[in-house]
């Protein structure tokens, strides 16, 4: 039924090139031309489990609206390019699901945003785009159909042969309307804009569904059913790769508990196998041993070694592995995201100061009873739920902080068995810091002690009090060195923290004042600033060893000041962001 040819699209405007009249033919590409497309540009999908369908023919969709009346559909969806499978479906019916009607703009002005936002229509809009022209799409969101359940096993498929081709099932498909337009700038297409003064932008429809309607089905309000009238377009599907499992779905406590190797398999292996079975054998053993291992990290592994089909004793466990690797990676993942999703909405329940406290805390409950089989000790999230519960529990209202989401090409949280979560591991949200920190310097030494307050793991302000010896002028004298102090930490969960920051304050003379060399000064009170760097070493959240390097200046001779201190620190959390 459909093919969106991204790959084709690629290589016709970059390999190849694209004429202005229009794309050319690609029957000149070879498979490595293809594969090597898919490589370089499939890779900056935005979401590639919900693609937008917007630039699909009005036949296609209109044979998907009546396919999914009939039962789930199955496709085939690789390397940014779907085929819907006519013959093939999954058990069950779709259910209708009103929501909020939402309405969205997206500017598309270049390739790179056209394939991020719209990878299946690279193909047929990647031309104009090239040519100069800006796309518009605008949307508007009234109902959904959601499938039964969130994954189906490849043996539940129905169809015949063409089922051994799909690669996925469409688990959901948001429904209403929209309108995708082509805007070409006037004075950069040379249509005279110079005799007329300010040239007006040529806007072309190029689609939209249903004809005429996106203002109308913009109005639809949640008692409507927009199934009673035209608002019904799909617009966005949501897919979810095929399972080799029956057990791996619906987030199945069982699969969102990483896979365990039988000790007693590893202890007697079997030498009669081929020298590469042995080797890839060896690497599966130690990343299973490695708690700090991915679980794709684990399922690279495992498939590696079920490749190796000749002369390989541990074929059919590496299959056995590699299949609950990537079922529970897959249900880890989808578990995640789902988790933020609801998180991010409770978040929001929480802030409002209309709805009862009793009715908070039942979505608090709610939130922790459907991600049971997530590890607290793995997530701040949920530990963040749990502790908003118990205050709940007692009457009072509160909040959710905010985490960044996969920001910067972070991957994931990961199942506490894997790797322990390095936030609130490493560092305290809010704590207070006791430190003692010798100063060492040209002209003398400091012994004293520091006094931090963290706020938000990266702030912290303070005071050092020390007793120092200098001898930067006249004889040595002893002083109080009194320093208030502010530092900025980066990489605060991370074993390894740096940070800057400065300090200000005075050194205070202690002692007898009498100059023993007339006719040098005597020592005064001098005041001191000094900017900071240095980092700490986080042996354990509550215990640091700190280096850092200081320099600045001082209202008494010499003018210039440096040195190095470091030391031991001790940290104490406060607050209600106490780990629990």
């Amino acid at each position: 039924m459909r093919r969106s040819g991204c790959l084709l699209a690629v290589l016709l405007l970059l390999a190849v090139g694209c004429s202005r009249s229009g794309l050319r033919d690609a029957g000149d590409l070879t498979a490595a031309q293809l594969d090597a497309a898919g490589q370089s540009r499939c890779s900056v999908v935005k979401d590639p489990d919900k693609p937008l369908i917007v630039e699909w023919s009005g036949m296609d969709a209109a044979e998907l609206e009546a396919r999914l009346l009939r039962g789930v559909v199955a496709v085939r969806y690789e390397d940014c390019e779907m085929e819907v499978l006519r013959g093939c479906t999954a058990p069950g019916h779709y259910t209708y699901a009103q929501t909020t009607t939402g309405s969205q703009s997206i500017h598309i002005g270049s390739l790179d945003e056209l394939l991020i936002n719209i990878p299946l229509g690279l193909a047929q809009l990647g031309g104009r785009v090239e040519r100069g022209e800006a796309l518009e799409l605008d949307m508007v969101v009234v109902g959904r159909y959601e499938a039964p359940r969130p994954g189906y096993t490849a043996a539940e498929l129905s169809g015949g042969p063409e089922c051994a081709r799909a690669t996925h099932v469409v688990t959901g498909v948001s429904l209403g309307a929209f309108r995708l337009s082509s805007v070409e700038d006037s004075a950069r297409s040379g249509g005279g804009a110079g005799l007329a003064g300010a040239a007006e932008d040529t806007i072309e429809v190029l689609k939209e569904s249903p004809p005429n309607m996106l203002e109308a089905c913009a109005q639809v309000s949640t008692a409507d059913d927009p199934r009673r009238n035209v608002c019904t377009a799909p617009i966005r599907l949501e897919v979810a790769p095929i399972s080799a499992h029956a057990e791996a779905l619906a987030g199945s406590q069982q699969f969102l508990r990483p896979p365990d190797l039988d000790k007693r398999e590893v202890q007697s292996m079997d030498l009669s196998g081929s020298l590469a079975a042995h080797q890839a054998y060896d690497v599966a053993v130690k990343v299973q041993a490695d708690r700090r291992a991915t679980p794709e990290r684990h399922t690279e592994a495992w498939c590696a070694l079920a490749a190796i089909e000749q002369d390989n004793p541990y074929l059919a466990q590496a299959r056995e592995l590699c299949d609950r690797w990537r079922d529970h990676t897959t249900v880890l993942r989808q578990s995640e995201a789902r988790m933020i999703h609801d998180y991010d909405n409770l978040r929001v329940l929480l802030e409002l100061r209309g709805v009862p406290v009793e009715a908070q805390e039942r979505a608090a409950a709610s939130f922790l009873v459907t991600h049971s089989g997530l590890s607290a000790d793995a997530y701040p999230r949920i530990r963040a739920v749990e502790r908003a519960k118990r205050r709940l529990g007692r009457g009072d209202r509160t909040s959710l902080p905010s985490f960044s989401t996969a920001a910067a090409g972070e991957p994931p949280p990961v199942d506490s068995q894997l790797r322990t979560s390095l936030i609130d591991r490493r560092s305290y949200r809010k704590a207070l810091s006791l430190g003692v920190q010798p100063r060492w310097i040209p002209q003398g030494y400091a012994l004293g002690g520091t006094v931090l307050g963290r706020v938000n793991y990266v702030h912290e302000v303070g005071f050092e009090v020390a007793y120092a010896q200098y001898a930067g002028y006249g004889p040595r004298w002893r002083y109080i060195l009194a320093m208030a102090r502010y530092e900025r930490v980066y990489r605060p969960h991370k074993v390894f923290r740096p940070y800057i920051g400065a300090s200000f304050g005075a050194l205070i003379p202690i002692g007898p004042m009498t100059c023993a060399q007339a006719p040098r000064p005597c020592a005064a009170p001098a005041g001191v600033v000094t900017l900071n760097g240095g980092a700490r070493v986080s042996l354990t959240p509550w215990l640091s060893l700190v280096a850092q390097g200081f320099a600045g200046a001082m209202t008494a001779r010499p003018f210039f000041v440096g040195g190095v201190s470091g030391g031991i620190e001790f940290t104490i959390p406060t607050g209600r962001d106490w780990p629990q």
